[in-house]
């Protein structure tokens, strides 16, 4: 739930990377499909994602036999800083979501400020499923991808 019983999404989480916020800023964009767990990937294993840093782009999902999903639309970008995003991101159920992403460097590294908030007929347990996989997407795979292990 968002607040005053409407039901949807309002995750936020931070995570800290060795690596100056404009690697995170390639790795969500250009990188995208080379670190994105493929379990979570709303056409299946085989689809591929793509996402250009440019207001207006679609954050696209393809795979095999025509199958493809449009999950949002860049909104906002600052390079290196700021990559907003607004659509389903893959959620079932929802009809109107944004997602932040929110970089600054630090003294040994970055940092990565996530937000996604969203309405939409959810129910609970999605929410608390979402909110355990942005953590592992976000502290296990593009941690590795950043690492160097997704080479």
């Amino acid at each position: 739930m968002i607040g005053h019983g409407v039901p949807g999404l309002d995750i936020r989480q931070e995570h800290d990377y060795p690596v100056a916020a404009a690697s995170v800023f390639a790795a969500l964009t250009l990188g995208l499909d080379a670190w994105w767990p493929t379990d979570a990937r709303v056409t299946g294993p085989d689809g591929h994602l793509s996402l250009s840093a440019q207001l207006g782009a679609p954050l696209v999902e393809e795979a095999s036999g025509g199958r493809a999903a449009i999950w949002a639309v860049v909104d906002l970008v600052e390079p290196d800083k700021r990559l907003y995003l607004s659509g389903w991101f893959g959620v079932n159920g929802i009809v109107a979501g944004r997602v932040h992403f929110d970089l600054a460097d630090h003294e040994t590294g970055s940092r990565l400020k996530l937000s996604h908030q969203a309405i939409g007929p959810i129910s609970e347990d999605v929410h608390s499923r979402r909110r355990t996989l942005w953590r592992r997407i976000l502290d296990s795979s593009l941690r590795d991808y950043l690492s160097g292990i997704w080479v």
